[in-house]
Order: structure tokens, then sequence, then C-alpha cells
């Protein structure tokens, strides 16, 4: 035990614990160190108001808060709107272990976890390293705080050049820094180096990461794999395994990595999301509706407990309804409809209405409504104008103007998700498949229905009018709203002498779809022909 009162004398601390016993506890033993200025929070909403207004140099925060965010999620929301200075230490405390992230200290991972229980003295110990250590690297943090990754680095040099007894935290920071910074040959350097000294886990990963940004793909895929079957680095490594498989383009490998360590991280909501996003790019539509019931869940209480969370889970129901049998799809939408009728409940229609509205007309194309899912679509962008998207929002919209056959749209949209996706991690990088998934069938689908409608224009050419029928159907049921292919289908049914029953209702539903879209000038008048030919 080192006796520093003074040290400790000018230093604000702010414990967080829902126990009062425990609070009063800590208080006792904070002051045996010599701290002054304790302060006290029985939960996560009285801590963040407490930071708003108080930069601590210290937070003791209990990892389960009771009712409310728990440990982490307060960390979260402290790094997300910047109310932890560089210099603070944050340590999690837990009677259960808690790992410590083995790579990405850059990302401002928790200081430390100290287990309950604990005594004064390693109470003391601990706080002092933390403390010490984030100050020997202090004008590192404040430069990373600021995105100024190059003078981070400039300041782990001369960390390590004064021969500080911190040079090995310097040198790992250094390392990740120089990953940051795309300067890969470096940081190998530097994470070989390490291994000389010591076989830290943090150095091995280092490496693996390392050989994925470089394209030695076979070399990161071994690693991460031996990586993955250790404790320590198990979580990590399958959540770099799993960005692997993205990169290589593979959602089926790496939704069989996330798999496993969304199972060991439950609360994680960002892994979870990736879980889902890649269930839908396999076509696992059921096990992403599962995951974002889930993520209702576990979003409870943390910065994504949102109406677009809530959404998702609507949007995830209505993917699920498009390949379902009609007994199935009622019951899917019956669902679908009760839920979204309690966000409300929760949230003010302002913060969500221009996206509900998007949903409303996924449902009304669905149902053949592409007069009222037009509407809907155009009152959508009136609200949503000024409006932050997400991701998931505007994936959403390309694929209700693409089944609106609104082309022009959907690329628009899928243009802008492309630029709101170019952060390096792993959700951005989930989220960046999914779009190129959703052009790559898009793509396809359009592919189709050139060819569909240029044969369907063919036999017609020819006076095959039964055949340019089947084609020009198979085209529509590509894209259910387009106008221009159910004008093709209307002639060609109008060259009919009699229509069965079917193709009567095939006729309506042709005039239904025109009368509800919008029919371009020049094919008014072939539109008023056509029908003057049709014997309904």
């Amino acid at each position: 035990m080192t006796s520093r009162r003074s040290f400790y004398k000018n230093k604000t601390v702010l414990v967080v614990d829902d126990s009062d016993q425990i609070r009063s506890y800590f208080k006792s033993m904070l002051l045996l160190i010599g701290f002054d200025d304790v302060t006290l929070a029985r939960d996560a909403e009285m801590a963040l108001s407490n930071c708003r207004r108080i930069p601590f140099d210290f937070i003791l925060c209990d990892f389960h808060l009771g009712v409310g965010r728990d440990g982490y999620q307060l960390f979260e929301v402290l790094r997300t709107e910047q109310l932890l200075k560089a210099e603070c230490c944050f340590l999690v405390v837990s009677a259960e272990r808690q790992r410590q992230a083995v790579y990405g200290i850059v990302e401002y991972q928790p200081d430390d976890y100290l287990l309950k229980p604990f005594s004064y003295a390693e109470l003391e110990r601990r706080i002092t390293r933390a403390y010490h250590i984030k100050q020997a690297l202090k004008l590192a943090y404040q430069a990373i705080q600021q995105r100024e990754y190059n003078d981070a680095v400039q300041a782990c040099d001369h960390v390590v050049d004064h021969r500080s007894k911190y040079a090995l935290h310097a040198t790992r920071l250094k390392a990740e820094l120089l990953v940051r910074l795309e300067r890969f040959d470096e940081a190998e350097h530097l994470y070989h180096w390490a291994l000389t000294v010591r076989d830290f886990a943090w150095a091995r990963l280092g490496l693996a990461v390392i050989y994925g940004y470089q394209g030695r793909s076979d070399e990161a895929e071994a690693a991460l794999q031996l990586l993955s079957g250790q404790a320590e680095t198990r979580i990590e490594a399958l959540d770099w395994l799993t960005r692997l498989y993205i990169s290589q383009q593979k959602p089926a490998a790496a939704l069989a990595a996330v798999e496993q360590v969304a199972k060991t991280s439950p609360r994680n909501y960002l892994r979870q999301h990736v879980l889902a996003t890649l269930a839908v790019i396999d076509n696992r539509k059921d096990l992403a509706v599962q995951v974002h019931q889930r993520l209702l869940t576990a979003a409870r209480y943390s910065m994504y407990d949102t109406a677009d969370n809530m959404l998702n889970f609507a949007r995830a129901l209505l993917e699920q309804a498009k390949d379902q049998e009609p007994k199935g799809r009622a019951e899917t939408m019956r669902r679908l409809d009760t839920f979204l009728a309690t966000i409300k409940k929760r949230f003010h229609p302002t913060s969500y209405e221009h996206d509900r509205l998007v949903i409303d007309a996924r449902i009304a194309l669905l149902e053949g409504k592409t007069k009222e899912a037009l509407q809907l679509l155009e009152y959508s962008e009136q609200l949503s104008l000024e409006k932050h998207l997400s991701p998931a929002a505007m994936l959403d919209r390309a694929r209700a103007y693409f089944e609106a056959g609104n082309l022009a749209m959907c690329d628009h949209y899928m243009a802008a998700l492309s630029a709101l996706t170019q952060d390096d991690n792993l959700y951005c990088s989930a989220i960046s498949l999914m779009m190129q998934h959703e052009q790559k069938k898009h793509q396809q689908l359009r592919q189709q229905l050139m060819e569909r409608n240029a044969a369907g224009m063919q036999a017609y050419g020819s006076g095959d009018f039964s055949m340019a029928i089947d084609y020009f159907r198979t085209a529509l049921e590509s894209m259910p709203a387009n106008v221009n292919i159910a004008l093709n289908l209307l002639q060609a049914l109008s060259m009919r002498q009699t229509l069965n029953g079917d193709l009567k209702a095939l006729a309506q539903h042709c005039i239904d779809l025109i009368a509800a879209g919008q029919l371009p000038a020049d094919q008014q008048k072939r539109y008023q022909v056509i029908m003057g030919h049709l014997d309904l």
C-alpha cells in the first residue's frame, strides 16, 4: 500500500452501484486511499447526469446495476457522447469474470475489470496502475480522441524513446494505430517484436488482423481459427473471422462464425445485428426474425433502444412474409400489424413516422395496392427531409422503390447507403455486404425482367400471343408494380379472341395496376387503343 493522500486529494471519482451498502463501502475505502471528492450514483441515469457536469478522473462502475442500463451500456453512452476525458480511468466492477479486450484499446475499452470481493490494497493498486498507464499515454489518448492518429503514434514513440516502464503499453497502442493508418508492415514488425518479449495474446491477434488486411487470407484464417479455440481470445477472434469471411464474400461462413460468438455475448447489440443481417443474406429469414425479436429486449435501456430498432423487427417480419404461403403470410401480417401498433406507445410518431410509412408502403405493395404504396412513399419523402436515416432505413427504402418499379429511386438510396457504410468495423462491413447482396439480387431481377420482356415482345411480334402472355406474366411476377410490363401483358391479352376466367382476372389485375401506377403520358394513347380491343 502506498501513502499518497496528496496525490489523490484533488482527483474526482464517481462510484456507480445499485447497492447502498456497496456504495458506502466503496466511499470509505476511497476516502482512506486519499480521495476527498467522491460522488455516488445508484444507477446509470444518475451517473450520466453527474458526468455531464463533472469531468471525472476515475469511474468505478458495477457491471450489474439492477433495472436499466448495465455498466457496459453506461460506458458506451459516455464514450459516444464524449463525456469521458482522454485520461479518465473507467474500471468495471463485477462479481463475474468479465473479459477484458485483448485487441482494440484504441477503441477505448474499459481500463480494467475489478472482481469482487477485493481488498482495500487491491483497489488502490488497480486504481494507481490504471492512472499511471493513462498518464504515461495521456498525449496519445488525447490525440486519438481528436482522431489525430499520426500525432498519437508520435506520442507513443516519445514514451518508448524515454525507456518508460510503460514502453510495452505504448508499443501495443502504436501497433493498433499503425493498423488504423494502414501502415501494416510497421505494425507487423512491432507485433513480432512483442512476441519475442512474451507470448502476448494481443500480439498474436494483432498479427492475424494484419494478415487479413494484407490479403493473406489463408494465414489470417488459420491464425484466427487457432485463437478462437482459446478462452482469452475466442470472442475477438470470431469477430475478426466474421469480418474476414465477409470480405471474402462468404456469408454462410461469416454467419456460422458470428452465431458462435453471439451465443456467448447475447447482450451485444451490434454483434446480434450483424447476425440478423447475415441471416437475411443467407436466406434464413426466420432466424433474422428471431434475432431482431431478441434485440428488442437486448436494446432496452441501452443507447440502441430506439424506434429504428423496433422497426427493424417489423422489417424482418415483412421480409419473412414475402416468402410465405398465403396462410402463413396472413398470420405474419397480423403479427406485424399488432407489433406496429405498439411502437407509438414508446416513441413519439414524429421520430419515426417517415420510416414507418415505408413499411406501410411495402405492405401495400405486397397486397397489390400500388397507388396507395406510391402515395405513402411520396409522403414519407416529404417527412424525411432533413432527418437522419439509418442504414436499415435506407435499405428498406431501396427495397420499397424496387418493389414499386421506381429503379431510379432504388439506385439513389443504394448509393446513399454505400456512403454510410465506409467505417471499418464489423457492423458496417455486414451492412455493406447486405447492400452488395441486394444490388446483385436487383441486378439479376432486372436482367431477368429485360430478357422475359424482350422474349415476350418477340413472341408478340411473331403472332404467338399465348407465349407472349406467358413471358409477360413471369416478367410481371419479378416486378409486380411495373406498369410498362402490365401494359405489354394487357396488349397481348387483348389479341386473344376470347379470354377464360383466369385470363380475364389477369387482364383486370393489369388494369388495376396501370390505374394505380403512373403510366407515362406517351403510353396513354396506346392504353386507350388496347382497352378498345379488350372484351371483359
